[in-house]
């Protein structure tokens, strides 16, 4: 039972170094180390499965049902999970919801596609596990909606759906609790605020001021693009930034010494409520006063 070990002892290992790249925040840098975490496991696997052949046909069963696509399904689930992640809408809840929503739906179609199967891996059926999930299994007239090309050394027809079974019911369990976070924060937001908080200030001045968040890099270690901070600041504040270009163009057309009138005139206005906040709290109790 050589084989059977081997995928436990990697399975049970594999989930000790996911929770170890569960720190890591930059989605790509998450995948790459999990990706080599994986992969190693599943190259060892194939060089074993080399060297020794199954004891018995209830030992390949067992890897090709279970002890592979557990493996395996780390694999999808990383990859998946990346996808997810790094095409999330950087800015705007409810962007971000449906952007989840859509995630979900999909993998919903897929289990609802293969529904006789996954049916079957639900059931924890075993009548059809020689054809499946055997190397000599008939492999004619499967009737999947998803049938890759296998490698016949170190596959069966079902193991890879199998292993997108427990990787998509992973990715469910993922989507659904992010959009629960996102569904809590958007009610509480509602609650909290109150009031509808807008924009009433010139167009003009709100451009003005998210070019300067831009160009200084405030956002997101500076790698938010100039259409996504417009986009954030306008749902947020309930103004249209469809045409920050033009507004923008009319910034740089300004005749007046100073083409940046409205941060101009915030500087002046925050250094002066500095220096009149200095000129009446005691120095004794300006923390008192948020100063």
């Amino acid at each position: 039972m050589v084989l059977k070990k081997l995928s436990e002892k990697l399975s049970a290992e594999l989930v000790e170094q996911m929770d170890d790249t569960s720190n890591i925040e930059v989605p790509i840098e998450k995948l790459k180390s999990s990706l080599t975490f994986i992969q190693t496991a599943l190259a060892k696997l194939k060089i074993e499965l080399t060297k020794h052949d199954f004891e018995d046909q209830q030992e390949e069963i067992y890897f090709f049902k279970e002890g592979k696509p557990r493996i395996y399904s780390f694999l999808i689930f990383a990859t998946e999970r990346y996808v997810i992640e790094n095409t999330m809408p950087l800015f705007g809840n409810e962007q971000q919801l449906i952007h989840l929503q859509q995630q979900l739906s999909y993998i919903n179609r897929f289990l609802r596609q293969n529904e006789f199967l996954y049916q079957y891996y639900k059931l924890g059926a075993t009548e059809l596990d020689e054809r499946y999930f055997t190397r000599n299994g008939n492999i004619g007239q499967m009737g999947f909606a998803e049938v890759p090309d296998v490698d016949r050394n170190f596959s069966t027809i079902a193991d890879y759906l199998f292993s997108k079974f427990i990787a998509y019911e992973k990715l469910q369990a993922y989507v659904t609790a992010e959009i629960d976070i996102r569904t809590i924060s958007e009610r509480s937001s509602l609650k909290t605020v109150g009031k509808e908080i807008k924009w009433t200030g010139e167009g003009v001045n709100i451009v003005e001021l998210i070019y300067g968040i831009y160009e200084t890099g405030q956002v997101n270690d500076g790698k938010a693009t100039i259409a996504e901070l417009m986009d954030f600041f306008g749902q947020s504040l309930k103004i249209n930034l469809t045409k920050y270009f033009k507004r923008f163009s009319d910034i740089k057309r300004r005749k007046s010494m100073s083409k940046t009138r409205f941060l101009d005139e915030m500087q002046q206005k925050v250094n002066k409520r500095i220096e009149d906040s200095d000129a009446w709290i005691p120095e004794n109790q300006r923390g008192r006063y948020g100063y």
